[in-house]
This record gives C-alpha cells, sequence and structure tokens, in this order.
C-alpha cells in the first residue's frame, strides 16, 4: 500500500487487498480521496482516515442485519462511502442482498449482464448510481423475473387508471384480457409507432430492464448497442440487451448526475411520469444502496487495517 499526500486534495490511498465479504474475484484497485465533501478543511488527514476506519471496523464486527436494515452512519463517512466506485462489480451473493426476491439461480443469469451494462454506462463509479439503478430496474422488472411488458389486466377500472387512451372504466373493459389488442390501442401513433392495425402497440410493446417501448425508442436504443432492436424486438427480452438497454437509458437521460446529487424524485420522474411508485422505487434503493455499503465498508475495514499514520 502506497500514500501519498497532494495539497488541497488531501490524502490518497492507493491500496490491494483480495475481494471478502461477496464482492467479485480479482485484486482490489482502489483509490480513496479522502477529501473535502468529508467535512471542513479544520478536520484533519488523520481525523478523516481514523473516523472512516472506524465506521468500517464496526460495521465489519456487527452481527449482520435484515438487508433492509439501515446503516447508522456519520454524515461526513455515509457521504464518502456512498461517493466511492463498487471494486469488481457485483457477485451473485450481493446481488441478492440488495434486491428483494432475487434468487441464487437469478442472481447468477443476470450478474454477467449488470456488471457489463454499469460498466459501459459508468453507473459503477459510485453506489449511490449503482443502488438507484438496481431500485428502479427492481421494479421496472420485478426483481429480475420479468422482462417483457404483459398487459394482461383483469380489472378495468385499473386498466382506465394506467392508461390515457380510454376515458371510461366501460370503455376499458373491451381491453381487458385481450392484451395484444390493449398494447396496439394504447400505443397506437406514439413514439414512432403506426396506427392500430399496425401492430406496433405489441411488437414494441415494454422491454428490457426499463421497458423500452415504441418504435422510435427501440431503433434509437438499437443503435446505440449496434443492433437492429427494430427488426428482432425480442433481443431486448435477452438478459445482455435488457440489461444493456437499461443502461443506455440511465446514462442518456442523465441519470448518473441526478444519483449523485441525491436528486431521487426528479430521477424517478425521468423513468416514470407519475410519482405513485415513487415510494416503492425508494425502498428498493434504500435497500440496496444499504447492501452495498455493508460490502464496501467490509471491504474497508480489511485494507485500512494496514493503513499507519
Amino acid at each position: 500500500m502506497g500514500v501519498r499526500q497532494s495539497g488541497s486534495l488531501g490524502l490518497y490511498l492507493h491500496l490491494e487487498a483480495p475481494p471478502i465479504f461477496g464482492l467479485t474475484a480479482g485484486p482490489l484497485r482502489q483509490r480513496l480521496v479522502l477529501t473535502s465533501p468529508l467535512g471542513t478543511s479544520s478536520w484533519s488527514t488523520a481525523t478523516r482516515v481514523a473516523q472512516v476506519k472506524h465506521e468500517a471496523r464496526r460495521h465489519a464486527a456487527a452481527p449482520k442485519r435484515p438487508a433492509a436494515a439501515a446503516l447508522n452512519l456519520p454524515p461526513a463517512v455515509r457521504q464518502f462511502v456512498e461517493m466511492q466506485p463498487l471494486p469488481g462489480g457485483l457477485s451473485a451473493a450481493l446481488l441478492e442482498e440488495a434486491m428483494a426476491g432475487v434468487s441464487g439461480t437469478v442472481a447468477e443469469k443476470w450478474l454477467a449482464a449488470l456488471n457489463d451494462a454499469c460498466r459501459q454506462y459508468e453507473i459503477n463509479k459510485s453506489l449511490r448510481r449503482m443502488a438507484a439503478f438496481l431500485g428502479h430496474i427492481a421494479h421496472e422488472s420485478g426483481s429480475l423475473h420479468k422482462v417483457e411488458e404483459g398487459l394482461y389486466y383483469k380489472d378495468a377500472a385499473a386498466l382506465n387508471d394506467m392508461f390515457s387512451a380510454f376515458s371510461t372504466d366501460e370503455e376499458a373493459a373491451a381491453y381487458t384480457r385481450k392484451p395484444e389488442a390493449l398494447a396496439n390501442k394504447v400505443y397506437a401513433k406514439r413514439n414512432g409507432n403506426g396506427d392500430v392495425a399496425s401492430g406496433d402497440g405489441w411488437r414494441f410493446r415494454g422491454r428490457g430492464l426499463i421497458q423500452v417501448t415504441g418504435k422510435a425508442n427501440y431503433r434509437a436504443c438499437g443503435k446505440d448497442l449496434g443492433i437492429d432492436a427494430v427488426k428482432n424486438p425480442e433481443l431486448l427480452a435477452v438478459p445482455k440487451y435488457a440489461a444493456l438497454s437499461a443502461g443506455s437509458f440511465w446514462k442518456s437521460h442523465g441519470l448518473n448526475e441526478l444519483a449523485d446529487a441525491e436528486k431521487y424524485q426528479a430521477l424517478s420522474l425521468r423513468i416514470n411520469k407519475k410519482l405513485k411508485s415513487f415510494p416503492a422505487r425508494e425502498n428498493n434503493r434504500k435497500r440496496a444502496l444499504n447492501a452495498l455499503c455493508r460490502a464496501q465498508l467490509m471491504q474497508m475495514s480489511a485494507v485500512l487495517a494496514h493503513f499507519h499514520h
């Protein structure tokens, strides 16, 4: 481990340590930048290191708590930890802990695709980004179980409430239990789709971990991913492209920056124009953030144990 001082930028620790506590294999190369966000200039480097070191050891030694249990961190340490990258990416164990309803089998199925998407679209640059991303895809995909919009409704009132294409419950009732007809009705002449008869509504219904919807959006997404998603729309339901399409949407809509700034309501509105589902999405995000921070603190406890000042 090397240490150097760099003026107002504070202390840089260049660390190598084996992965532990659910982080993926491979040596850890991490730069811990202990700088001004942690406090005022009167807060010395030694104090910064000591506080992070104390919290890391405390959480590593604490009995394991439910995944949703909040971590009690001092604000300065919380900000420091949340703005760190995720060394090595997700592991299956960490994904299970971060997202409710994900089994080991499901985690293994999605692990490589999620890590690739998070690297490619810079979501893994901070735990805040990762947690927000995991929280929203958990909501959109039913915890990685659903990558195609089903559109099977039994309740006309719920259907009328969901889609602006209907004026009354009676009108919506004609489309209950008819997913293909419903898709063609509600998505006709929207987002580049043709009319009802074109079948575009069903063909380009929501797919992927953040439900890409509409022919124009499929075309734009496919261009970014290097595939013909208009000719082969079903590709967005394959784990690789389901994850990459979500990452593409995430970065192109500025969601990394909103997550880093903790503007979570504004972030949610860029995915869904209604805030009705925001509480559920926030619960998912908080669970993921707790799991990611806990893993990061445990990792820090191992590497900071070798630091002497």
